[in-house]
């Protein structure tokens, strides 16, 4: 055990991802206990959601069987330690037949052999954040050394998300003072010398209009640039509403595309409907404004490129290799493009593809003359918010 312990403690030192740290910490479980396998979640009071993050031991299909017991609204022991902030210990066979809602576990428990489970809450700061539920085979029960074993596992699981809310609120508040600094700078700059530039074309146009034969030599010239520099300007406000997007304020992520495709629709005209589920996960500022911006862009590219009359977005959860992540889909309907070949100056595919770097996301472009679709995968471990609920 001791040893376990100097392995968790290095690991978390070592400052890698939240993922691989409390996937670690559940071997180490294993390792050193009695346990079949272990299950680190991170919870949240308020919602009642549950994101599972570091798992050993359990087999195919417990990820998804869990899943599906919590959309049943089964009563997860595990939220029950969460919210009492007590370890509990149960018979798993009563709790399974005592309730329906957990059939999608039942034959994958049953499978696996597991009588019994320990769930250990994890605290942070008097907060409860997450639990660490072990389990264990038929003809086994947890020992005391065990017992003080997981709790001390799952103090050593609390320091890894504190980890991990500490860096991603430094994280957080660096790259929002330099987008605001850059948003000021904009501001400041750029499109105070707009403005200038288009009062300065206004009075040369009617400097212009005092002058005989400049309606045909000058007038349409001045004009164009009055134009030009109104659409700069437009960009301009764009940038910097990118930089500090509002849409966001008060609103989860699905919520934010929803209300930005009906802004679409009612000013172009098309059909740009949005279908998410109604509670998401939580996530970090930085991944929910950068899947909002990818959604943004994907969609501008569809009305604004491709002639689209129809835009869906569809914003889902799915499970690979024990990872939970985040999809969300944008597909339309209009004549698409070359994605390998898109020419310099056209950054729009190149910003989304950097900005799904950034949040450790994957996105996958495919288009044919019959429309486009955007797919981006986020792994929700890497996403989640870094403030306990």
């Amino acid at each position: 055990m001791i040893a376990a312990f100097a392995r968790a403690s290095s690991t978390i030192a070592w400052e890698g991802s939240l993922q691989v740290v409390l996937n670690q910490l559940a071997q180490e479980v294993l390792s050193a206990s009695a346990a079949d396998a272990c299950a680190i979640a991170l919870g949240s009071e308020r919602d009642g959601s549950v994101v599972m993050v570091g798992v050993a031991g359990c087999p195919p299909g417990y990820l998804q069987a869990v899943d599906e017991a919590v959309a049943r609204g089964a009563p997860m022991v595990a939220m029950r330690a969460l919210r009492s902030r007590r370890r509990i210990i149960e018979d798993i066979h009563h709790i399974l037949s005592s309730d329906p809602r957990f059939a999608p576990l039942a034959e994958i428990v049953r499978a696996a052999g597991w009588a019994t489970l320990v769930t250990i809450p994890l605290v942070v700061r008097d907060l409860p954040v997450g639990m660490l539920t072990a389990f264990y085979a038929e003809g086994t029960r947890p020992s005391e050394a065990d017992i003080a074993f997981l709790v001390a596992m799952a103090d050593h699981g609390a320091i890894a998300v504190n980890t991990a809310q500490l860096l991603t609120a430094a994280r957080q508040k660096a790259a929002l003072d330099e987008r605001n600094r850059m948003a000021r700078d904009l501001h400041d700059l750029v499109s105070q010398s707009l403005f200038s530039m288009r009062l300065r074309t206004k009075a040369l146009q009617m400097a212009a209009g005092r002058v005989p034969g400049a309606d045909e030599s000058l007038l349409p010239g001045l004009h164009a640039l009055e134009s030009l520099i109104d659409r700069s300007v437009g960009d301009m406000r764009a940038l910097i509403s990118h930089l500090r997007p509002t849409d966001l304020q008060g609103n989860d992520v699905g919520a934010a595309i929803r209300r930005f495709a009906r802004e679409v629709s009612e000013r172009d005209g098309l059909v740009v409907d949005v279908l998410a589920p109604a509670v998401l996960p939580p996530l970090t500022g930085d991944a929910e404004e950068q899947i909002y911006q990818i959604a943004r862009e994907a969609i501008g590219n569809g009305v604004n490129h491709a002639g689209a009359s129809r835009i869906s977005v569809r914003i889902s959860l799915t499970w690979r290799d024990a990872v939970r992540f985040l999809a969300v889909v944008i597909s339309d309907d209009g004549g698409g493009f070359e994605p390998e070949a898109v020419g310099p100056g056209h950054i729009g595919l190149t910003s989304m593809r950097t900005r799904a770097r950034e949040i450790g996301a994957e996105l996958r472009v495919e288009s044919s003359p019959g429309g486009t679709v955007v797919r981006l995968e986020v792994p929700l471990a890497a996403s989640i918010e870094g403030s306990p609920p």
